[in-house]
């Protein structure tokens, strides 16, 4: 049976036919146009450049432009404010990282030593949160850039103007804002309606549901993410995250309720629903859907199905009070050694940021070999490959030199035939009117297309370089900066993974207990079921997210890619468990006998620390065969057995002792 499961697993392109490798590595994710970004990408980077253009002070423009082009690049899809918070701490970050230019006034050895330094501090603060890591990528990358040009001279002049481009992108978002009056909650929502239908009828069909799950989890986390924001930014009780906050819960019911049941009738009419139902949100209709009563397997879908509407069509400012309310964390103060340790790195975390320093040195040093104008691309292709929290340093690594081989001829071609004028200006806004679409995409596609726009900015700026000499010396030391990161940042490494998936995987152990536990006895009270529904969320998002995690390392070379294809099995038959679970918290009536009552905690404490010696030589009865808890017994047992008790997995030195399982 395990051979069965591997067989319906992803296959490592690293043991495949090199055209199956690549066709891997290179998959474009989906993604929609976001056509009010790329609009204000266009204009962002069109306008300073026209300006620049038409008063003759292109120079000056072009650094008003780049700091625009810092804050466009890394703009992620959040809530204006969240937009907003991220830039004050971006900001002062990618502004000190052209001040770091003074640096060049220094003895080489010590801007090495500098340079090294802030590589591993930097490392490690992008564990830590998204806009730390963004802002010290800004740092390294605009430092680089100031020390590998001292005819700047004035770094504060340049870090002026780079402000003035982010006040401009500052602007440009108000702006949006102001006239969309986009709500991020209202895309997440239906999302999650059109996931929720996909999901529905993929269980009518009896086909896999793990990308149905993988969807429905990255919008809820977006919606969970809001909530916690909106709260955290408010005093008293805040109407807007109250009503997030239950649009979560009866999104999470139905979720429940649909993983439930196994009429493929009912299933098929609530995807069609759902379909219409989110259809009819996208367009603001003011028709609050509903779903005929029909006989079915799940008495309660089709009543959490009109509740969702209810409340996804009901407004914040009519939300009753006794509405379902967020969790408010209690207010504590926190001891200088808690604070300490929770800021105190991991050992993957330091070993990350070790690499990268040490990639940081060596391309820093190699300008004692190469000092060219252009010596400084070495290092700026290592620290955008190496950052840690960006996926894998092989796959990064590899993108980037096929989409930089193309950048490097489209910007070859603007600085040969194209001179400052109209045409060049259109083309620049064009090229960053398809950056956010690009960077949706892929990792090559994203550098195709910002090759171009940093390789003529920085030209123009250094107008003493030749445009087309300098294009392909640019993609060779792409190539070499790259190949530092290989060798120095990969290949050097323990190339396996598994402590770190031995970790992640006890925790969804962890999870799926605690999730089991919220079932016992049957959730009645308001409180309960918010603990319910965080144990369930807690569960699917655990599982989603080492799926995503394992999905990019298929690409690497082995061992990597064959450990993570073999812990595939595993987390397929988490993803079962959590689903029985699931099924078993909907169709429990809460007539739970002591017996059975001990049985399932027995089963969670075996979920979570069991080991093979603990597992049962007989199998367990439940006192009512046919129950919700005999099925949630027969299917976990089974479940158990057919991973060798889905317990027995432990640190090892190999991959071959993570197949056995």
């Amino acid at each position: 049976m395990a051979k069965t499961v591997a067989s319906n697993q992803p296959r490592p392109a690293s043991f495949a036919h090199p055209v199956a490798w690549i066709r891997q590595l290179t998959r474009l994710q989906p993604a929609k146009w976001n056509w009010s970004r790329s609009t204000r990408a266009a204009l962002g980077m069109g306008i300073p450049l026209a300006i620049g253009t038409l008063s003759g002070n292109l120079g000056v423009y072009l650094w008003v432009a780049m700091g625009f082009l810092l804050q466009m690049g890394g703009e992620r899809d959040n809530p204006y404010h969240i937009l907003f918070q991220r830039m004050l701490i971006t900001t002062p970050l990618s502004l000190l990282g052209i001040l770091l230019g003074y640096l060049s006034y220094l003895p080489w050895e010590v801007v090495i030593l500098c340079f090294t330094v802030l590589a591993f501090i930097s490392a490690i603060l992008s564990s830590y949160n998204s806009a730390l890591s963004i802002g010290t990528m800004q740092m390294l990358m605009m430092g680089t850039v100031a020390v590998g040009n001292p005819a700047i001279n004035h770094y504060w002049h340049v870090a002026l103007l780079a402000f003035t481009g982010i006040v401009f992108y500052a602007a440009l978002l108000g702006l949006e804002a102001l006239i969309l009056r986009h709500r991020p909650e209202d895309q997440a929502s239906e999302n999650l309606l059109r996931a929720l239908a996909s999901l529905a009828l993929h269980r009518a069909k009896k086909q896999p549901i793990e990308q149905d799950e993988q969807q429905i989890t990255t919008n809820l986390n977006t919606l969970y993410t809001l909530m916690f924001h909106t709260r955290s930014l408010s005093q008293g009780r805040n109407l807007g995250s109250e009503h997030t906050a239950a649009v979560l819960q009866r999104f999470d019911s139905l979720f429940a309720s649909i993983v439930g049941c196994a009429d493929s009738t009912q299933l098929n009419a609530i995807a069609t629903t759902l379909e219409q139902a989110a259809t009819a949100y996208a367009s603001k209709s003011k028709h609050i859907p509903v779903v005929n009563e029909t006989p079915g397997c799940n008495a309660s879908l089709n009543k959490d199905a009109n509740e969702l509407f209810q409340t996804l069509w009901q407004r914040s400012s009519t939300l009753p009070d006794n509405s379902i309310t967020a969790t408010q964390p209690a207010a504590k103060r926190k001891q200088l050694a808690a604070i300490l340790g929770e800021l105190s790195p991991g050992r993957e975390v330091l070993l990350a940021a070790a690499a990268l320093a040490l990639c940081t040195f060596i391309a820093y040093a190699l300008r004692w070999k190469d000092d060219y104008s252009h010596w400084y691309w070495i290092p700026m292709t290592v620290i955008l490959v190496m950052k840690p929290d960006m996926g894998s340093v092989f796959s990064r690594s590899m993108l980037r030199s096929i989409g930089t081989s193309f950048g490097v001829i489209i910007g070859g071609v603007i600085l040969y035939f194209v001179s400052p004028g109209p045409l060049f200006v259109i083309i620049m806004a064009a090229l960053a009117f398809v950056l956010p679409w690009a960077s949706q995409r892929s990792y090559a596609m994203m550098s195709l297309i910002i090759t171009p726009l940093v390789l003529v900015l920085i030209d123009y700026v250094s107008p003493e370089k030749n445009g087309v000499n300098y294009a392909l010396l640019r993609f060779e030391d792409t190539l070499l900066g790259g190949a530092i990161a290989l060798v120095f940042g990969y290949l050097l490494w323990p190339k396996t993974n598994h402590r770190q998936l031995y970790q992640n995987f006890q925790q969804i152990r962890l999870a799926l207990a605690h999730y089991l536990h919220a079932t016992l006895p049957q959730p009645n009270t308001s409180e309960q079921q918010n603990q319910l529904h965080s144990a369930r969320h807690a569960a699917y998002g655990q599982i989603a997210n080492i799926r995503t995690n394992l999905q990019k390392q298929l690409s690497d070379p082995p061992p990597a890619s064959q450990e993570a294809l073999s812990w595939f099995p595993l987390i397929s038959s988490a993803a079962r468990m959590a689903n029985s679970i699931t099924t078993y918290s909907i169709n429990n009536t809460g007539n739970l006998s002591t017996h059975d009552l001990q049985y399932l905690q027995k089963l969670a404490d075996l979920i979570a620390h069991g080991t093979p010696a603990d597992f049962p030589k007989e199998a367990w009865q439940s006192d009512t065969p046919g129950s919700a808890e005999d099925q949630l017994l027969r299917a976990a047992m089974n479940e158990l057995q057919h991973v060798n008790g889905m317990v027995d997995i432990r640190p090892a030195s190999t991959t071959n002792e993570t197949t056995t399982a």
